[in-house]
């Protein structure tokens, strides 16, 4: 079998698998479920689970971090919503890479002094683009395998990123799901997510005013 072949079905087996879990991915409790019935495959089915809405994010990450930390407490949630991150992260840059980068690179080329700003600075890009929460990480995934970012430098700049981003959507998720039990802890949660967000876009912001190579 082909590379794009492969890469063609893994992806729609992908795809298939989000619509099956997809009714379940909108109730917690459900979700909550359906991962417990696995016994000791549990952590395995949660990470997969996480790794498809890398791919396919039809639900905002921050619930399913959030239910995490319900299931496995908050180091176990958190770890495994990293995990499953970054193997969502690495299966998105390689199927984006085989079945995309021969035909984006070109236009990527005819872009001129773009084109070679953004592969110059492609780390710093991934790593910001990870703090911004309202940016799909599928978009980022997808974005860095179209361009010639090399693989290591792309999963370590999204461990970067994602490491404070989780501890931050596991706190917002858990303290959500339970706003009952801790309605001004949300409300805490959601402020510091808020400031985090604009201290990135104010950095982004001064940066580029000063230098614009970066």
């Amino acid at each position: 079998m082909k590379k794009k072949h492969f890469s063609l079905l893994t992806l729609l087996l992908s795809l298939s698998l989000v619509i099956i879990l997809y009714p379940k991915l909108q109730h917690p409790f459900v979700l909550q479920t359906f991962i417990k019935q696995w016994g000791n495959l549990s952590l395995f089915i949660d990470i997969l689970i996480i790794a498809l809405l890398m791919l396919f994010p039809v639900v905002p990450f921050v619930l399913v971090a959030g239910v995490n930390t319900i299931l496995f407490g908050w180091l176990g949630g958190f770890s495994l919503s990293l995990a499953g991150s970054l193997l969502g992260a690495a299966l998105g840059f390689w199927l984006s890479r085989s079945l995309g980068q021969a035909w984006a690179q070109p236009k990527i080329a005819q872009s001129g002094k773009w084109g070679k700003l953004i592969e110059g600075n492609s780390f710093s890009i991934v790593f910001l683009s990870r703090l911004i929460p309202i940016l799909p990480s599928a978009a980022v995934n997808y974005s860095a395998g179209l361009s010639q970012m090399p693989f290591p430098s792309f999963i370590l700049a999204t461990l970067c990123g994602k490491f404070p981003m989780i501890i931050w959507e596991s706190w917002v998720g858990h303290d959500f799901w339970r706003a009952s039990h801790h309605p001004g802890r949300l409300l805490i949660s959601l402020s510091i997510g808020i400031i985090l967000f604009g201290l990135v876009i104010y950095y982004w912001y001064i940066t580029n005013r000063t230098d614009p190579q970066h």
